[in-house]
């Protein structure tokens, strides 16, 4: 029987597993840059490349001074262009914190209120809907306003063009899914409404007021919003990973569709410039800035480094959209400004493109002195590939030799045998799913 003594000591040590969590261990490193730092890194971003897990563009600062800066992989992979610091990547969510920053900017002018209602802008949207909505919960997804996710024929009606007035419109059909401040639902169509609400209440284009208000301040001069339909140089095309076909184009989406929430184009040195203008009062007063930081715009996020389960407090912002992802990280304590974009993806897991925190975790371990793995393959995917191109006893040498330690090119995960398993059924390649199921067997007896 236990003693009460044990019985707390087991619920004690219960409660900090909970309150640590998923959050791991929550630290405040001191920053050690060592002298080969650049070598370090470019080590990481390099072999990623290699193993075909990223295609973009990196920028890393410290004090406001950049330590690292190179781009790999393609912008336009039929022409041979490869990605530079200077390609143009879609940014996607990392738009949202513009959009944050424009509203703020107005309520600084006085041009509108936190608590103003949406309908005060857009008086088109219909009352019963929209009257109680106010611009602080629009920026904090609990307006109700609907998340993308719900509409299902997106994928078809993204591929169309949306004027102001028929993006609006496209809203306004769609239910609120819950009492405005009564819940909270991550919403690009909230942040399409905000755009709409900038444009109101500051008689300009958001493009003409993101110029003036932000690029020209923080000098900016490769930031803009993206038209599909309009050549813009250096801009990248993103793409897709198909594990049975390689690299293909991502589906296509007509950015209108992603006004105020992800439309626009940016470049490493661009987003480090705007970093930068924000150790000032350039771009917001201090109030503003506060408000930026810990409500609206750019958040504080845990994110974590090196072998160990430990994080650093950090603001962190990854965005996505199709062929395209974007992950920023500030750490203000030590001005350390880090930022990856990329114009490859897959369709549904981050099995052989792997998503920046797997490259950040690694690049922050060199910068406060942790002990990391350099990048491996997905093993899954190698055996994948084996019993595709060479048959079975290929695929199962190759995975001996992966258990076997006989290689450290590859890690191995049970979950990502099982996915590619399901690809095969879902192909209707039979045989090779049970072939590829026989190896998940040996490596679980």
């Amino acid at each position: 029987m236990k003693t009460k003594a044990t019985l707390k000591i087991i619920f004690v040590t219960l409660l900090l597993i909970v309150m640590n969590g998923c959050d791991y261990i929550y630290s405040d490193p001191e920053l050690s840059l060592p002298e080969n730092a650049e070598n370090k890194i470019a080590q990481i971003v390099n072999m990623m490349d290699d193993n075909g897990q990223f295609s973009g563009a990196v920028l890393i600062s410290v004090k406001g001074k950049i330590i690292y800066k190179d781009a790999v992989g393609y912008a336009n992979i039929a022409d041979s262009v490869p990605n530079t610091c200077d390609t143009k990547f879609r940014i996607a969510s990392f738009t949202k914190p513009f959009t944050v920053m424009l509203i703020l900017q107005l309520v600084e002018d006085g041009k509108l209120k936190l608590d103003d209602k949406l309908t005060d802008y857009l008086p088109e949207f219909p009352k019963e809907k929209g009257e109680d909505i106010t611009i602080h919960q629009l920026l904090t997804h609990t307006a109700g306003i609907t998340g993308e996710w719900r509409i299902p024929n997106l994928i078809d009606i993204e591929k169309e063009y949306y004027s102001r007035e028929r993006f609006f419109n496209c809203i306004v059909e769609q239910e609120i899914i819950f009492k405005p401040g009564k819940g909270r639902e991550y919403s690009n169509f909230g942040y399409a409404l905000l755009g709409m609400i900038i444009e109101k209440a500051s008689g300009m284009t958001y493009n003409e007021l993101l110029q003036e208000k932000i690029c020209k301040p923080a000098g900016m001069k490769n930031t803009l919003g993206d038209i599909t339909a309009q050549p813009i140089e250096n801009r990248a095309i993103g793409y897709n990973y198909n594990y049975f076909t390689g690299l293909e184009l991502a589906s296509f989406i007509d950015m209108s569709f992603t006004f105020g929430a992800g439309h626009l184009l940016s470049t490493v040195t661009d987003l480090y410039l705007f970093d930068k203008a924000l150790y000032s009062n350039k771009l917001l007063n201090e109030k503003s800035k506060e408000l930026f930081f810990n409500k609206y715009g750019w958040h504080y996020q845990k994110c974590p480094y090196g072998k160990g389960s430990k994080k650093i407090r950090s603001n962190s912002l990854d965005g996505s959209v199709n062929g395209f992802g974007s992950h920023t990280q500030r750490i203000e304590k030590d001005t350390v400004f880090i930022v990856a974009l990329r114009n490859t993806k897959e369709y549904k897991k981050q099995i052989v493109i792997k998503w920046p925190d797997y490259m950040m975790s690694r690049i922050l371990a060199i910068m406060y002195g942790e002990e990391y793995d350099l990048p491996k393959k997905s093993g899954a995917f190698a055996i994948f590939q084996t019993l595709l191109e060479s048959g079975y006893e290929d695929a199962e040498k190759l995975h001996k030799e992966i258990i076997g330690k006989q290689t450290d090119r590859y890690y191995l995960n049970k979950r990502e045998l099982l996915f590619f398993k399901d690809e095969l059924n879902k192909k209707g390649m039979v045989d090779q799913a049970l072939n590829f199921e026989k190896i998940y067997i040996r490596l679980n007896q």
